[in-house]
């Protein structure tokens, strides 16, 4: 199994931060590679309508429990990227220091019709492009 986790510093809140991402149908708020998310009748799937076209289905398997925890997990259903058994976690925690938040996005998945380094190389773009965009909207 494969693994990626990405992480950027942010000069903000966790919650700031986790108000802004941390719904499960918010990730069109601010990842510029998706440009709309439906939720399921029941909220427990999401379908991502990718900038370009294509589709991504995905599952919501936990959420923080404890107060304050702000993270979620989800599994991919379907998807046109090169990946299988994809479980992702987004995690926001305020640092240490008080100087803001780290937010930490991390997958495991197979690659897909595809070397290992190829599907690697696509869900570390994906993650960065995310990181990026919240560093440019929290002023970084």
């Amino acid at each position: 199994m494969s693994k990626v986790t990405l992480s950027t510093e942010l000069p903000t809140s966790a919650e700031s931060v986790w108000h802004l991402i941390g719904g499960f149908n918010m990730l069109p708020d601010w990842h510029p590679a998706i440009s709309r998310s439906e939720l399921s009748d029941d909220g427990s799937k999401r379908t991502l309508h990718m900038l370009g076209g294509g589709s991504i289905v995905e599952q919501i398997e936990t959420t923080g429990k404890k107060p304050g925890e702000r993270r979620y997990s989800c599994a991919i259903i379907e998807s046109p990227l090169p990946v299988r058994n994809y479980r992702g976690i987004i995690a926001v925690r305020p640092n240490a220091d008080g100087s803001g938040c780290t937010v930490e996005w991390s997958g495991g998945f197979e690659a897909a019709e595809v070397p290992d380094n190829e599907a690697l190389r696509i869900v570390r773009g994906i993650y960065q492009v995310g990181l990026d965009n919240l560093s440019r909207i929290f002023g970084i």
